[in-house]
C-alpha cells in the first residue's frame, strides 16, 4: 500500500511533560493535511520519504496506527499484522506523551520523534527503519486509547515544501518577501567559541512557525524572540527537547530573534518560517555573530522540558 493523502487543517498541539495515565484519543486523518507514511513495528522493512528536486521534507505530525475489527470489539485485530487497512485507527503521539506519567514511556516517544526528525527534517530524501535497532521500534508495546490497544505502526505525517532562500543565523544577509525562512548552519556557529547571533525582522506584524527547533542538550543554548518592549518567547536547550509546528504571533512591525551559542553546545537544528500579516512583505536581516563575555555564570534554564507541536 502506498502513501495515503489526507487533507484538512493541521492542529497545533502544545505538549509538555505532565502526569497522567496513558490514554490518548483517536485522530481523524481526514482533517489533517499531508502525506502519511507508516512504519510497521513488526517487519524488517524500511520506508522512504522522497521529495521532488528543490523541495525538502517537513515533518508535521506523529501518529500511532492501530488495527480495529469490523464489529468494534477489537477481537481478531492482530497488532502484529503489518497490513494497512481502511479502518485502522490513528492516535496522536503528542497527546500520548502528554498523558503518560511513565518516564520510560516518555523517553520512548521522545527518542522515536528525535530519530525521525534527525533522519528526515529539511532533507530531500530519508529512510525510516522499524527493526529492533531503531527507536521507532521502541513504541510497539505502548498502548493507546481507552481500550489500551497495541499499535501496529508509527505513522509520520509530512509534506514536501519548496526550498526557499533562507536567512542564516550567524551570517550577514538580508532577504525581503511575503514569506521568509531562518535556518541555522553549524559551521557558521562554530567559528567562534561563544557568540550571540541575531536576525531582525521588520515591515509588518508576523506569524512565526517553528518548523523544527532542536537546541541540543545544554540549557546554556538559548533562543529568544523580542519585540521593542519585551521578550515574546524564549526556549532553552535541554534533554531531548524539540519544538516543531508551533506558531507564534507577533503584533509589532519590528522584532528580533537572538540565539546564544557556545561552540561545544551548538544547536542541532533551527528552521522557522516567517509570514507577514495579510500578505505584507517582511524583511529579514541577519548579522554575523558577536562574541559574548564568558566569565559570568551561564544563564539558567526556564525549566522547560517539553516537546511542542
Amino acid at each position: 500500500m502506498g502513501d495515503v493523502r489526507v487533507s484538512g487543517t493541521i492542529l497545533v498541539l502544545m505538549v509538555s511533560y505532565c502526569s497522567g495515565s496513558i490514554i490518548c484519543d483517536k485522530v481523524d486523518v481526514a482533517e489533517i493535511e499531508g502525506d502519511v507514511i507508516s512504519v510497521c513495528y513488526n517487519q524488517v522493512k524500511s520506508k522512504e520519504i522522497k521529495c521532488p528536486r528543490n523541495e525538502s521534507v517537513l515533518v508535521k505530525h506523529f501518529l500511532q496506527r492501530a488495527h480495529a475489527s469490523k464489529d468494534g470489539d477489537d477481537k481478531g485485530a492482530d497488532y502484529r499484522s503489518c497490513a494497512e487497512k481502511f479502518n485502522d485507527e490513528y492516535y496522536d503521539v503528542g497527546e500520548c506523551l502528554l498523558m503518560t506519567s511513565d518516564v520510560h514511556q516518555k523517553r520512548a516517544y521522545q527518542t522515536a520523534i528525535m530519530e525521525v526528525l534527525e533522519e528526515c527534517s529539511q532533507k530531500r530524501y530519508c529512510i525510516l527503519e522499524g527493526d529492533t535497532s531503531s527507536s521507532i521500534h521502541g513504541l510497539k508495546d505502548l498502548p493507546v486509547g481507552e481500550r489500551k490497544k497495541r499499535p501496529s505502526h508509527l505513522a509520520v505525517l509530512h509534506q514536501c515544501v519548496k526550498d526557499q532562500v533562507a536567512s542564516v543565523l550567524c551570517d550577514s544577509k538580508t532577504e525581503t518577501g511575503k514569506e521568509g525562512y531562518i535556518s541555522s548552519n553549524r559551521l557558521k556557529m562554530s567559528s567562534r567559541d561563544t557568540s550571540t547571533c541575531t536576525c531582525t525582522v521588520s515591515g509588518a506584524a508576523s506569524r512565526v512557525t517553528l518548523l523544527d527547533v532542536r537546541l541540543g542538550n545544554s540549557n546554556v543554548t538559548t533562543l529568544s524572540i523580542r519585540d521593542k518592549t519585551r521578550t515574546v518567547y524564549t526556549i532553552h536547550g535541554g534533554d531531548l527537547a524539540v519544538h516543531f509546528m508551533e506558531e507564534i504571533n507577533i503584533s509589532q512591525s519590528e522584532w528580533s530573534l537572538q540565539v546564544d551559542v557556545i561552540r561545544d553546545y551548538l544547536p542541532n537544528k533551527i528552521w522557522m518560517r516567517l509570514e507577514g500579516h495579510n500578505g505584507s512583505d517582511v524583511t529579514v536581516t541577519c548579522k554575523e555573530s558577536e562574541t559574548r563575555d564568558t566569565h559570568g555564570a551561564p544563564r539558567s534554564s526556564s525549566g522547560e522540558e517539553c516537546l511542542n507541536y
